[in-house]
């Protein structure tokens, strides 16, 4: 794609408009005020409202899901705030503001928590929010540098996916792929966690050793979703994107199950069965008839993906998980993903009947 600003070494600038930060602000804080007070049936009476647990001790069992939720939960807010109110050479003053803001925003939520039947009030959610908000407030000191990020991100994707919105829609479905990870199975693989895998270094005496569920879920999943982001590619940009996809999607794995502290399921994501799935995927999509028929294999792998969680009891057809921790959202994201891609799928294929076919690229070219 020509003539991109992004692109330019002195893009022109444009002056900031400061009504979508603050429409982003209000929706935020009301998705936590939300979160934060579901289900709002059967309330209580201001009666039961006490102040005691800002002072309590410390919750005893602590889960780690609680701890990563409360903490990146308030984060894109206490940013959004630092935004808002800070002025030229007063960063600090906007970070110390944004910081006491999400203090009281939060002790707020949980104060009102108390008249939520099945909620608890937590000193230790206070804390955790505001260090979140705090967070997110000392990430603006870079502000400028993630805007130009973002300008480089834009030449990016301009040079290497097709210029449809059906692809602009596919680049976030695999943003979302990226959060589905922290459910730390693959798509199809729901329910089958049991972690007998065999470490790089300690080749299997027999074919019996080999947890071969664990192999095939985790080799359907990479081929499904590289078929899908190749359908997504310029001409030319084959090999190059899948080698990068394939690093980028185990690094993503590997640092999922770290950032959780699940370190037997590290151990799965760096076992043999994983990495021989992960390079049968790499060869199955370098297949010249694959490459070219990149869509219709999308769609066949997507297929059984969505016969195999019918087939099976355990299988998440639909979200039936709580969308009020990371894990929980990951769980229904994976559920939705294969949805949603087979919706992009169609989206491209109804865009190329006007002008040739998309999905299609003769030679899969490096670029």
């Amino acid at each position: 794609m020509t003539g991109c600003q992004a692109c330019r070494p002195n893009p022109p600038a444009v002056p900031p408009n400061p009504r979508p930060a603050l429409l982003f602000l209000i929706l935020y804080a009301g998705l936590i005020a939300f979160g934060s007070l579901y289900p709002f049936a059967g309330l209580k009476g201001l009666e039961h409202w006490a102040g005691e647990f800002i002072t309590a001790p410390l919750p005893r069992f602590v889960t780690r899901n609680d701890i990563s939720t409360n903490l990146l939960a308030y984060l894109p807010l206490g940013y959004a705030l630092a935004l808002r109110l800070g002025v030229p050479r007063r960063r600090l003053r906007a970070i110390l503001l944004a910081t006491f803001a999400g203090f009281f925003y939060s002790l707020g939520m949980e104060s009102l928590q108390q008249l939520v039947p099945g909620r608890i009030a937590s000193n230790l959610d206070v804390f955790l929010n505001t260090l979140g908000a705090c967070c997110g407030a000392l990430l603006t000191l870079h502000h400028q540098r993630w805007l130009r990020a973002g300008r480089v991100l834009r030449c990016w994707r301009a040079r290497w996916f097709l210029a449809q919105p059906a692809a602009d829609f596919g680049i976030w479905l695999l943003l979302l792929w990226v959060l589905a990870q922290f459910t730390l199975q693959p798509f199809p693989g729901a329910g089958w966690l049991g972690l007998h895998l065999r470490p790089l270094d300690m080749p299997p005496g027999g074919l019996d050793q080999i947890n071969w569920h664990w192999f095939a879920a985790a080799w359907l999943e990479m081929a499904a979703l590289g078929a899908f982001a190749a359908s997504l590619l310029r001409p030319g940009r084959y090999v190059g994107a899948i080698v990068s996809l394939m690093v980028v999607a185990f690094a993503v794995k590997l640092l999922a199950a770290t950032l959780l502290l699940k370190l037997r399921v590290v151990g799965g994501v760096l076992s043999l069965e994983t990495l021989a799935a992960f390079l049968l995927a790499f060869w199955f999509l370098l297949i010249p008839q694959i490459s070219r028929r990149r869509q219709v294999a999308a769609l066949l792998l997507l297929a059984i993906i969505l016969g195999l969680r019918v087939a099976l009891a355990n299988y998440l057809v639909w979200p039936i998980a709580s969308l009020f921790n990371i894990v929980g959202l990951a769980k229904a994201g994976a559920s939705l993903w294969p949805y949603l891609a087979l919706m992009v799928l169609a989206w491209l294929k109804f865009t190329a009947r006007g002008g040739g076919s998309i999905g299609k690229d003769s030679t899969p070219s490096s670029g």
